[in-house]
Parts: C-alpha cells; structure tokens; sequence
C-alpha cells in the first residue's frame, strides 16, 4: 500500500468517527488545534465552501469531511456541480463567508479519493485560518450622479457601456441600462474593463464577476461588481493615490460596506 493510499484510508476514516453526546451534538474524536476551530464549525455544521480551481472561472460547492492536524491535511467532499477537472496538483481556492467577514483557503491538492476507491480529495491544510473583512481597502462612492463611464465586455458579447457606481484598489461597480443577467455568471471572466478616471488615470485590464443584480431605481438597470485581475503596478498605485486624496476631500464619500460576492 503507497503512502498515498495510507494518508488517504487514514483521512476517509477520519471523517466519520465524530460521536454524538447525550445532548446530540457532534464531537470530534480527536482534539484539533484551536486555530482550526473555524474549520471544525464549518465541518460540524456541514456549510457549503465555494471552490474555485485555479485556471477556471467555474464556481463549484463543497463540504469538509474530515481535518487531519497531524499529517497537515484537509480532506473535503466531492466538489458539485460534478466536474472532470480536478486533479493531484491542481490549486483551489476556498471561501466561506459570514457576517461581512471572509475565509479564504488557497491549497493544493494532495490526493484524490477516486484513485483510492474513496469520496472526495485533499488539500494542504494551512498554517493559519480565520476570517478577515471581505474588503481590505475603502471604496470610493459616486452615485447615480456618475459621469464616468465604464465599458466591459462579456466573454462571446459585444462591449457593454455603464456608469460607475464606486471603485477601489481592488474592483469597481457599475450599472448598466436594461437587464445583462442573461449574460452574466458569478466568477466570470470579463476580457475587458475599462473606465477613465481623469486624464492621468486610465484603468485598462480584465476582471472577474463577483455579483449582480437588477436594480429599479432611478431607472430599471443592472448592478455589476467586479475584480480587477491583471491591473497594472503603476496603475494600481496611481488609483490607491486617487483615493487617498479623494478621502483627504471628501471624506464622507467613503464607506466601510463590502461588495457582496454573491448575486441578488
């Protein structure tokens, strides 16, 4: 028996010898370190986890079977919708989110179950887990009184104008006229998104859908949030200075809110 094939025997047992006490809860049968009393809320209360495999924009779900502390693994259930693409080697990136605040696991993956007749995978369990505010930098809001406009692209779809509703160092938002969710998908990849903010600043780069909704007022639209993915450097610091000095002005026009990352 490989090694392999013993980590992973060991981690499909491990996931079921919870016991229940007198008052039905579940407890562990083995005592896990309290940085990973996070995970075990998660595993104990059986939460969805969104899944993402780095190189695809697809956005899957899955469960955690068992934390193996000892041996540094993560074992979780099989990922649904069912896909073909995961594989030993392959990074993930897992996300949980609560009250504002966000999880983020990114791990490799270490074992899958279908090479030893089992359920499920591995990952690298990390170092540190916790949860942090979804949005680490302030967002700078401008309203439906936006004269700026944004122009996005949908994979397959002609290019899209909208206004900019807020932005920051990490994405922006932005509504358009009419109804795009048919066009829309959570995770997305948009080829294009572009936006001047004034003659020295140009944002130029793809991004990812992160929510969208319709909207009824002033007038019936769509709200897109998204992520900046390959900003450039020197943009990325001229608009961190935009917004710093916009706050110095108006400091009113910040606000503490997240953006959502999941569709309304």
């Amino acid at each position: 028996m490989s090694f392999l094939d013993k980590l992973f025997k060991r981690g499909a047992r491990s996931a079921e010898p919870s016991k229940r006490t007198d008052a039905g809860q579940t407890t562990p049968a083995t005592k896990i370190p309290e940085h990973y009393l996070p995970l075990l809320d998660l595993q104990n209360q059986r939460q969805l986890l969104e899944v993402k495999i780095t190189g695809s924009s697809r956005v899957y779900q899955s469960m955690i079977l068992a934390i193996d502390a000892e041996r540094g693994l993560l074992w979780l259930d099989d990922v649904f919708p069912q896909q073909l693409l995961l594989d030993t080697g392959d990074e993930i990136t897992l996300r949980h989110h609560r009250n504002g605040e966000q999880l983020v696991i990114r791990a490799p993956v270490v074992a899958m179950g279908s090479t030893y007749d089992a359920s499920g995978f591995a990952v690298t369990l990390p170092e540190f887990v916790y949860y942090m505010p979804r949005r680490s930098s302030p967002r700078y809001i401008i309203g439906h009184q936006s004269s700026l406009s944004v122009k996005i692209r949908t994979l397959g779809q002609e290019p899209s104008y909208g206004t900019l509703q807020d932005i920051s160092t990490g994405g922006l938002r932005l509504i358009v006229a009419g109804n795009m969710l048919p066009h829309l998908r959570h995770g997305a990849l948009l080829p294009m998104c572009e936006v001047d903010i004034s003659d020295e600043l140009q944002i130029r780069c793809r991004a990812r859908i992160c929510a969208f909704r319709i909207g009824r007022s002033p007038y019936r639209h769509t709200q897109i949030s998204v992520e900046f993915i390959d900003l450039e450097e020197e943009t990325g610091a001229k608009l961190a200075r935009f917004l710093r000095d916009s706050q110095l002005r108006h400091g009113e026009l910040y606000a503490p809110q997240s953006i959502s990352t999941h569709a309304a």
